[in-house]
């Protein structure tokens, strides 16, 4: 009985093999048509007679390919970044959140003084009433803070609804 590694293995062979025999036809028929061997072949005595020659141009051949490769790269990442301009300005949209979040500062105040303002006057009403002898003078009192904490309970209510 063969072991998985040896089975994997035995099928990784044949498949090299038909890939190989598979391509080699071709690329036997590309190197005959463009007569690679003799071109490498050429290439190579060329280079044994010139290694100074040689050794330049495959220095500046790939010093070229690097200074071509970090200009695209650079060129790719600043087409990734967005620029500056492109971004939309935000500010406006800050400033008129901070001005929503002042509005409700102000109206949260508004609200706090007609409260602390309607529990004055109602304290200032209850010790109205309670005098057990009222001159005119209290009465148009007792009617005048009767109307305004009416009129802050109504607005408070108002708000409530609102909200």
């Amino acid at each position: 009985m063969k072991s998985i590694n040896k089975t994997i293995k035995d099928n990784r062979i044949k498949t090299h093999q038909a890939v190989c025999g598979w391509l080699k036809p071709r690329m036997n028929a590309v190197g005959t048509r463009w007569r690679i061997a003799a071109r490498i072949r050429l290439a190579n005595s060329w280079a044994t007679k010139n290694p100074k020659k040689t050794f330049g141009y495959v220095v500046g051949t790939l010093l070229m390919v690097l200074l071509v490769d970090v200009a695209f790269t650079g060129a790719r990442a600043e087409m990734n970044n967005p620029e500056l301009a492109r971004i939309a300005n935000v500010e406006p949209i800050f400033n008129g959140f901070r001005t929503i979040q002042a509005n409700k500062e102000a109206h949260r105040k508004t609200i706090l003084e007609l409260t602390s303002q309607g529990q004055s006057i109602r304290q200032e009403l209850d010790s109205m009433i309670r005098i057990p002898v009222k001159s005119h003078a209290d009465s148009i009192g007792i009617i005048k803070r009767y109307n305004s904490l009416e009129n802050i309970a109504k607005s408070l209510k108002q708000n409530d609804t609102n909200d």
